[in-house]
């Protein structure tokens, strides 16, 4: 049932937007399905699906985030990706503040944008692999893409985890980009001082400040351009 136009279909449970927020925002719920592709007879085992939960993350980082977990990456041998994305609230009036009641549709047609390239490029996303944005994404032209990682020491019991194994993304600023493609370990780690969790966080926040400034990207560019001329000399494929 496609509830509202700018997302997907959903596939289980609410027959309206009201019934579609409290499904998402409800603790004890099952997370909401949505289904990334048109069913088709026959071959329905085979589609992306994403299933979406807000939750509280109370224990070390208390925030309120959604949650995007795939299933059906495993189809096009790509790992399974998680997203884990703060909830965002807006100044609805001078005293009064609106919480984001629904999932930001981006990340639904990035998550598929990553099954495409999979499928028909045989483009995939290893651990510390990265993906690009362009133009504006989630309502800025900052943002610039996405790093994956696996889990280290990070708590994830409150987490809907798919079966492993699984990526899990954050989001990247434009300047980031840059250190993403040549030093992606010490990027994450520097994400982990900014936010004081070891190793690193496993949540990301819309606008923030970027970790990396000017002077260490043009140093970082320089070198991406040394490592992608030598990806091509070498006929190495990589999935940037």
């Amino acid at each position: 049932i496609k509830l509202v136009p700018s997302l997907p279909p959903v596939v289980n449970g609410p027959e309206s937007i009201e019934q579609l927020q409290c499904a998402l925002a409800d603790p004890v719920a099952p997370s909401v399905v949505f289904a990334m592709q048109p069913s088709q007879p026959g071959v329905d085992r085979h589609l992306l699906l994403v299933r979406v939960k807000l939750l509280q993350l109370d224990c070390c980082v208390r925030r309120k985030c959604w949650s995007f977990t795939t299933c059906g990456m495993r189809w096009v041998a790509q790992d399974e990706i998680v997203i884990l994305l703060e909830q965002q609230s807006d100044a609805s009036t001078e005293n009064s503040v609106m919480d984001e009641l629904l999932p930001p549709e981006d990340i639904f047609y990035h998550l598929l944008s990553i099954y495409e390239e999979a499928m028909n490029k045989h483009h995939v996303i290893i651990n510390l692999g990265h993906t690009v944005t362009p133009g504006t994404f989630l309502g800025s032209t900052e943002h610039g893409g996405f790093l994956f990682f696996r889990t280290t020491f990070q708590f994830v019991q409150q987490l809907p985890l798919p079966p492993p194994p699984y990526l899990v993304g954050v989001l990247l600023q434009r300047w980031e980009i840059p250190w993403a493609k040549v030093f992606p370990l010490r990027l994450l780690l520097r994400l982990g001082a900014e936010f004081r969790y070891y190793p690193c966080p496993l949540f990301s926040v819309r606008k923030r400040k970027s970790v990396f400034g000017e002077v260490g990207h043009t140093i970082v560019n320089l070198l991406a351009a040394m490592w992608k001329n030598n990806q091509r000399t070498t006929g190495r494929d990589g999935y940037a």
